[in-house]
């Protein structure tokens, strides 16, 4: 009996460790599975680079938007005067937009401030599609083409990088940019863009939107390559020969080259992109942008294809240095590092 009651109290001794360590088990295993379950949810939904990615393309609208609200009039002004040539005009009579100045007073005279803010919603919303693509997939594309040190990317990749991101946004953003412009170039009081979406309809559909979609993905691929590329490389240039350090006063010099050398490149092929888009209603005068090219420079010679070159540079100047240093300074505020 006295062996019995020794082996009973035995096993239940054991019994009751073995429930505590199982339990101990239970409870390590459970912590641990709860701790690592975080990580592998947030590893397979979202990479870092991945989420940086899509951050810069948020803060390349946003910065773009805000570069466009500084200098949508100077842009109404060089719409207006590259279109202006291209409307019959009986003699003698004089050019109502015949220079950046001029023409500035004649619209603001005319039709007010709201004159030189038409096209704002359009051009709103083309520079949170359009601009943010072209800025925010410039380096997802260099690392495509094989860089691995931004400060020795050679000037190829950087060109290259520029001109794929400028296609891949014109391409989806035309209809915005054909808003615009017709925009812009309306005369008379300002209208709902909703009214300009119907015109825009009825003269031919939804094709209509893409009118002078070659020459706008030209020009995006000429400008983007030109204005990433020169602010890229210039930016580093300063840095590896000690003139300037990371800031504000780099960003600034940096952005102001990029935007002269934008303006020299793309003046000729933003004039004849807007006179394919402003064509009139049931009129059609350009078979493609090699005969408005062929008829722009016959009809009104070579040097045509730089009227608006200043309000162009005063469009391109102010804004590339806006949109260059709020978006850097944007990168800074959530711990990214500059371009």
């Amino acid at each position: 009996q006295a062996v019995r009651r020794a082996a009973g109290r035995w096993l239940c001794d054991f019994e009751r460790r073995g429930g505590m360590a199982a339990s101990v088990i239970a409870n390590i295993t459970a912590a641990s599975a709860a701790e690592a379950l975080p990580v592998l949810k947030k590893e397979d939904w979202m990479s870092e680079q991945t989420k940086n990615d899509l951050v810069r393309l948020v803060m390349a609208g946003v910065s773009s938007t805000v570069a466009q609200c500084c200098v949508h009039g100077v842009e109404t002004i060089k719409v207006r005067m590259q279109v202006e040539g291209n409307a019959p005009r009986p003699s003698g009579v004089p050019l109502k937009y015949p220079n950046v100045f001029h023409g500035g007073m004649y619209l603001y005279q005319n039709e007010g401030v709201a004159g030189l803010y038409k096209g704002i919603t359009a051009a709103a919303l083309r520079e949170m599609s359009y601009s943010s693509l072209r800025f925010g997939l410039y380096e997802p594309f260099k690392r495509m083409l094989g860089e691995t040190d931004p400060a020795k990317t050679e000037l190829w990749v950087k060109f290259t990088a520029g001109a794929l991101a400028g296609i891949a946004g014109s391409a989806l953003a035309n209809p915005t940019d054909v808003l615009k412009v017709r925009m812009q170039a309306a005369e008379g009081p300002s209208r709902p863009i909703m009214v300009h979406v119907r015109e825009v309809l009825a003269d031919g559909g939804w094709k209509a939107f893409y009118r002078g979609v070659n020459a706008t993905i030209i020009r995006a691929a000429i400008l983007n390559a030109t204005k990433l590329a020169a602010y890229d490389e210039t930016k580093y240039m300063l840095k590896r020969n000690g003139i300037l350090e990371e800031g504000m006063q780099l960003h600034f010099v940096a952005s102001m080259f990029a935007g002269v050398m934008v303006a020299a490149t793309t003046s000729p092929v933003d004039l004849i992109r807007t006179r394919i888009m402003n064509q009139p209603r049931g009129e059609k005068h350009y078979n493609g942008m090699l005969d408005c090219l062929r008829k722009v420079v016959r009809n009104e010679g070579i040097s045509v294809l730089y009227r608006g070159f200043t309000p162009q540079w005063m469009r391109f100047g102010p804004f590339t240095i806006i949109q260059f240093m709020v978006w850097e300074r944007m990168r800074a505020l959530y711990g990214m590092k500059g371009i």
